[in-house]
């Protein structure tokens, strides 16, 4: 143990007296740096300037029920509710079936004692029926307070809601 520490410490001496002739072989310099004759370095070669940055792409308009659109936002009543109408493949007629029945308006104020929305739906009653819950349930409906409002994916689940119901029963419902 001895001798490896004897080792240890020559090797270190020798290190040093190797960094401390070394560093007395450079001159230091006292006092201030004379700037006389120096100038600003200029690039004879200047890099290309980078690429100017991309536009950043606008982002996609939001989908709702089955990556469907929404009706334009400035779109409203009647316009927007044949515009859901036709988006789901209901007949013209609905059209008329929407003015009747809600006055074209979806929100939580358009109801009567059993039935909401557009086409006044009547949701409670369709979801116990064994050959519509699954459909509905396919179009996000699981109470009448996911098709009962102002808001674009209720009135695209009242639309969905609306078909499903059509294909099952025809114009009976109405």
């Amino acid at each position: 143990m001895k001798r490896l520490i004897a080792f240890g410490l020559i090797c270190f001496a020798v290190v040093m007296a190797s960094v401390w002739t070394a560093h007395a072989g450079i001159d230091r310099i006292d006092g201030p740096i004379n700037t006389e004759g120096l100038q600003q370095a200029v690039r004879l070669d200047p890099p290309d300037p980078p690429p100017p940055w991309p536009e950043p792409e606008p982002p996609p308009p939001p989908t709702g029920l089955w990556g469907a659109p929404f009706a334009p936002a400035d779109w409203t009543g009647c316009l927007e509710m044949s515009f859901y109408r036709q988006q789901w493949g209901l007949p013209y007629q609905f059209d008329q079936i929407g003015w009747r029945e809600s006055n074209c308006r979806n929100e939580d104020g358009v109801r009567t004692s059993c039935c909401h929305g557009y086409w006044q739906l009547w949701t409670s009653l369709h979801l116990q029926d064994h050959r519509l819950v699954d459909k509905m349930h396919l179009c996000g409906v699981w109470s009448h307070h996911d098709l009962n409002s102002d808001t674009p994916i209720e009135k695209q689940r009242q639309a969905c809601a609306a078909r499903m119901l059509f294909d099952v029963v025809g114009y009976s419902a109405w």
